[in-house]
């Protein structure tokens, strides 16, 4: 039998969410690489409608929330893919690796559909696109996020090549735009989902 929650119900799951993903952002900053999936899973309970659930924000009525965007913008030109969300950076002892901007100041509003379903985060080396919401459902369904990593293998000092994936940390950026997006936001008063006490 399907339960359904009422408002505060509602709010109180939607909060919980947010509190468990910031717990768990920062097991995966100490080096718990393992949690990136139970992120995945919570954001999708925040924004996936699927045949058989609605998400948070739906259930809500949050739809018209702008949400936070880092996501540089793709160039149609660039011979190279594309990783939207994140940094390149070189550490010493390390190598090469893609790292989280978590950045407050590189931060814009966009639409929420925008941000979900039509931003594209990723261009793997086939031209094939990834929005938040395809990289999401297919960690949050435990399904293989197939990408084409040709394009992101490097080579270190001595000519040895590594191959390094940018979904965990993508999954880790998306974690960052969506807390700081709902840092100051009342919930309560912005749901249009009526509720009489």
């Amino acid at each position: 039998m399907k339960t359904t929650l009422n408002k505060p119900e509602l709010i109180s799951l939607l909060q919980q969410q947010l509190e468990e993903i910031q717990i768990l952002c920062v097991e995966y900053d100490n080096g718990s690489g393992d949690v990136i999936l139970s992120i995945a899973q919570k954001v999708a309970l925040i924004f996936h409608n699927s045949d058989h659930s609605k998400s948070l924000v739906s259930q809500l009525k949050l739809g018209h929330l702008n949400l936070y965007c880092s996501s540089e913008i793709y160039n149609t030109k660039s011979l190279t893919n594309f990783i939207g969300l994140l940094k390149l950076e070189y550490k010493a002892g390390k190598g090469w690796d893609y790292f989280s901007k978590s950045d407050r100041s590189a931060l814009k509003k966009v639409s929420q559909e925008n941000w979900w379903n039509n931003k594209k985060v990723i261009i793997d080396s086939d031209g094939i696109a990834f929005t938040r919401a395809k990289i999401i459902k297919s960690l949050a369904n435990s399904g293989p996020l197939l990408l084409n990593t040709s394009g992101w293998t490097v080579k270190d000092a001595n000519g040895n090549k590594s191959t390094i994936s940018p979904i965990a940390e993508t999954v880790r950026q998306i974690a960052f735009e969506l807390l700081e997006s709902f840092r100051e936001v009342d919930i309560d008063k912005e749901s249009k989902l009526y509720y009489k006490a």
